[in-house]
């Protein structure tokens, strides 16, 4: 019987697929399984159900003996090295779809959170400073009518963009190698070159994978060609914005503010930078964090395993 190796806690319906058809050991515990233990993992196990966590490196994957594949329980696929793992015969997965709504959602809500000044407002009355109604206080701003570019027109970004439409947005994108499949998004929605997406954008949203050209692509130089001064959101990989610019932009206002469900490094500690600014909001990794994307994540990545040797759930 093949043995399939789960790096981490997961909700249980991923266990109980695999151990239907497979030998299954787990890591029982809700923290990323050391990473000196991986060489031994993929020299000893058929197959490998991991995290973003895991970073299944050339490396790594040298020592691999039995490994036939790796489901990674996660969309992006930046935490392995995926051109060598095919070169020696590792199949890997992801799981797309079902991650969309979710990121989709938490997209808005980081916005809406950052320019209607959710936290602020809510600190206020806990404060007890709330004595009447006061028509000068945390003045934000409305959505209808302005610009929002979003950087990588995949599923996530499509679905950010329907949500987007609904608030009255104008919607720009930029994505070279996506076409958009959506009959209802072509005449609502405008592909522009990248300059002309940083020029024009009053809110920057974010869903790019990450490669080696979208690395950093948020620098000094491309904040320095934003026009509008806009919010930055980020529900993607946090390696796509340059951390030290993006500090910097908020320090000098070159940005309204940012918004980020991911960052790099990650995890920051609490006395980073970006957590000093009130126009800065950064949650832990939780675009997914829903009860119905969880359990969709980990009943896929648990298929993909079962289908990769061809039997049926």
């Amino acid at each position: 019987m093949k043995r399939i190796f789960i790096t981490r806690r997961l909700l249980s319906i991923a266990g109980e697929m695999l151990s239907k058809y497979f030998d299954v050991d787990k890591n029982t515990k809700n923290e990323p399984i050391h990473e000196n233990l991986l060489p031994g993992i993929v020299a000893e196990y058929n197959g490998v159900l991991s995290t973003v966590c895991d970073k299944f490196t050339r490396e790594v994957l040298k020592k691999s003996d039995k490994l036939e594949v790796i489901s990674n329980y996660a969309v992006g696929l930046d935490n392995i090295d995926v051109e060598f793992a095919n070169s020696i015969g590792i199949s890997v997965y992801n799981t797309p779809d079902v991650v969309t709504n979710s990121t989709a959602d938490l997209t808005f809500v980081l916005l809406l959170s950052l320019i209607r000044k959710i936290s602020a407002a809510r600190k206020f009355v806990r404060q007890d400073k709330w004595k009447s109604w006061d028509p000068e206080i945390f003045l934000g701003e409305e959505l209808a009518g302005k610009k929002i570019g979003i950087l990588g027109f995949g599923r996530v970004g499509q679905a950010v963009a329907k949500r987007a439409l609904g608030f009255g947005l104008n919607v720009m994108f930029y994505d070279p190698f996506v076409e958009v499949a959506d009959p209802s998004l072509k005449p609502r929605t405008t592909q522009v070159p990248f300059d002309e997406l940083l020029k024009e954008s009053d809110y920057i949203s974010i869903h790019a994978v990450l490669t080696r050209e979208t690395r950093g692509m948020i620098n000094l130089d491309s904040i320095s060609m934003m026009a509008k001064k806009p919010v930055i959101l980020n529900t993607a990989r946090g390696a796509i914005i340059d951390t030290d610019s993006l500090v910097q932009a908020l320090r000098d206002g070159l940005i309204r503010g940012a918004a980020l469900d991911v960052t790099y490094p990650e995890p920051i500690r609490g006395d980073h930078p970006l957590c000093k600014f009130e126009n800065c909001i950064v949650v832990p990794h939780i675009g997914t964090a829903t009860e119905e994307c969880r359990y969709n994540m980990a009943e896929l990545a648990a298929q993909n395993i079962i289908t990769h040797f061809g039997l049926r759930q």
